[in-house]
């Protein structure tokens, strides 16, 4: 009776020690798949691909695996690299076409992890299928073949060979990189080009900002020019809407410091179909001259979700997407610009200036004398001393602005109309239209510049200073 369990516990027992073994095996971990190659055993010999000199080395083409191939030119005379590609968009920044050219040129002091590898190694190295190919041309017409296997090497770098050997060595990934690009990586797409350096702002010799309702010109006065300036005259000169002194500082804060900025990064597109995507179709203008170099940048619309800018390059057939550039220029207050010197104009130039002044009007005539530097003048008909011509000259230009306004220009003729001529024939006109008892609307060269002015210099010194002269006497140095 009692052998019957026993049995019983006798079986039970043998399937769960079954049940447990196969438990065990399946926890067991697997073989991982012999996807990469395994650790190369390296050769404690080193050995090389490529040593070869610059001078003997005029161009290295590429052949990226799936890319468009190009060529790193460099002329061995002058030092400069060149990059040439058929579908060439951009110029190729220097410090990365040196880099990837010194890279492809000199390979020396590497590990050396098989001496013969036969095909079967080959294809385990990635090397049946190179992720890039490359081909040094040297000065005698003959070339040098090499490439870079597709499989990353024990986790970086890479497995490379010449073409006509069968001998691999590994490339660290400091080796590689440079070796790896992509014709777009090696693009210089920066609006200012890297061999302008570290721009400074006041390295900007010419800007225009053309937007759909405005324009903005400024231009930076020569040191020429600066030398025998007047008395508050800028570095900068505004020529629209207006013309006007304008300091450094200004510039700096309202316009130079953002379009320092702008740093486009990747291609967005190239050779868009349609620009209108990108707000291109009628883009807003930026011209640039700054070291004799000059640019343009088209600027699109701002894509409020990735928090950058569409523009281009003019001269690019290919939209770009600035992620961190600062456009606050754009719409940016031109009056912030101005000095509070109105307009300035060096005495040797002009001819003569006419004040219509409350229903008085006078004319100083001015005669120069190049040679002595020197000048005559008259008040009407009356000849004045060299310094009182001076003076009254100076007076003119004191009218200064005091801030920005919206006013329209009053119906009726100016109060004051000022016009100075020029030994050229041209012509430049400042009027000044009451707003109220202590302000005037300043309107210069026709053009209501929004600016107005407290101050009653016209009023309160000008007439006065007429009085002195008809009554001969001096007036007061300013």
């Amino acid at each position: 009776m009692m052998r019957r369990p026993a049995a019983l516990f006798i079986a039970v027992a043998v399937v769960a020690a079954l049940i447990a073994g196969i438990a065990a095996l399946s926890l067991w971990p697997e073989s991982p798949p012999q996807t990469s190659p395994p650790p190369p055993q390296p050769s404690p010999e080193l050995g090389e691909l490529i040593r070869e000199t610059p001078e003997n080395v005029p161009g290295v083409s590429f052949y990226p695996s799936g890319g468009t191939p190009y060529t790193v030119s460099h002329n061995a005379d002058s030092g400069d690299y060149a990059l040439e590609a058929p579908e060439t968009l951009f110029p190729g920044k220097e410090s990365s076409l040196r880099l990837a050219y010194r890279a492809a040129i000199s390979l020396t002091g590497l590990t050396r992890i098989a001496e013969n590898a036969d095909d079967a190694a080959l294809a385990l190295f990635g090397l049946d299928a190179p992720v890039m190919e490359w081909s040094v041309r040297l000065a005698d017409g003959t070339s040098v073949d090499l490439m870079a296997g597709a499989q990353p090497a024990a986790g970086q770098g890479r497995y490379a060979r010449r073409r006509d050997s069968r001998e691999v060595f590994i490339l660290s990934d400091s080796q590689a990189s440079p070796l790896l690009q992509t014709l777009e990586d090696l693009y210089d797409i920066s609006f200012f080009p890297s061999s302008l350096g570290d721009l400074e702002w006041d390295n900007i010799e010419y800007l225009t900002l053309e937007e759909a309702d405005r324009t903005i010109e400024l231009r930076k006065r020569s040191d020429e020019e600066l030398t025998d300036a007047l008395p508050g005259v800028f570095q900068y000169q505004i020529l629209q809407p207006f013309v006007g002194e304008v300091t450094g500082e200004a510039a700096q804060a309202v316009l130079f410091d953002h379009i320092l900025s702008i740093a486009p990064g990747g291609i967005e597109a190239a050779a868009p179909a349609d620009l209108s995507v990108y707000g291109l179709d009628s883009p807003d203008r930026l011209t640039v001259t700054a070291d004799g170099w000059t640019g343009t940048l088209l600027i699109g619309r701002r894509d409020a979700e990735r928090g950058g800018r569409y523009v281009m390059i003019e001269g690019y057939d290919a939209v770009l997407f600035d992620p961190d550039g600062n456009y606050d220029f754009l719409g940016a207050d031109p009056t912030r610009l101005r000095s509070q010197t109105v307009w300035l104009h060096n005495i040797v130039g002009v001819s003569s200036v006419t004040y219509e002044l409350d229903g008085v009007t006078r004319v100083l005539r001015l005669e120069h004398n190049e040679s002595e530097a020197s000048l005559r003048g008259w008040l009407d008909d009356t000849e004045l001393s060299e310094s009182n011509a001076r003076r009254l000259y100076m007076a003119t230009l004191r009218i200064s602005q005091n801030g920005g306004t919206d006013a329209a220009v009053p119906d009726g003729p100016p109060v004051y109309r000022i016009t100075i001529r020029f030994s050229d024939g041209s012509a430049e006109t400042l009027e000044l239209y009451r707003l109220n008892d202590s302000q005037f609307l300043i309107v210069l060269g026709g053009e209501n510049t929004g600016l107005f002015t407290n101050r009653m210099a016209l009023q309160q010194g000008f007439l006065s200073r007429f009085e002195l002269l008809d009554q001969g006497e001096d007036l007061p140095q300013m």
